[in-house]
């Protein structure tokens, strides 16, 4: 998106980190901006006040809810995903059901349902 200035653009897992920044850029140049986070209300709430942008808590595992977070912004410009989660240890004493979460917003939640996103 070389313009984003006027953009409406989603981040999700945009509250710290790498996600923050993409938010910050976008925000410099004028984008309306919301992005997902399911950690830290307070990272959250200073990166919103700071860049104008709208939090909003969801969990990046839950198809239903990140389509129908997405769907609630109305046609989008863009949407980035930048959720993610990581475990560390030995896979054979991992929790099965841990395991399955990080499957679900590493590799299924990227691709959900979003036939209607554009409006």
């Amino acid at each position: 998106m070389s313009n984003p200035s006027k953009r409406k653009v989603v981040v999700l897992g945009g509250s710290r980190g790498i996600g923050a920044a993409i938010v910050r850029r976008f925000a410099q140049r004028g984008a309306k901006l919301a992005f997902t986070y399911a950690g830290s209300q307070e990272a959250a709430g200073k990166l919103a006040a700071e860049t104008g942008a709208e939090a909003i808590r969801t969990d990046s595992a839950d198809r239903n809810a990140l389509v129908a977070t997405v769907a609630s912004r109305g046609a989008l410009d863009a949407i980035v995903i930048n959720a993610g989660t990581a475990l560390i240890g030995d896979p054979l004493t991992l929790d099965p059901d841990a395991i399955d979460r990080m499957i679900d917003v590493n590799v299924r939640a990227p691709y959900p349902n979003f036939t209607n996103w554009r409006g």
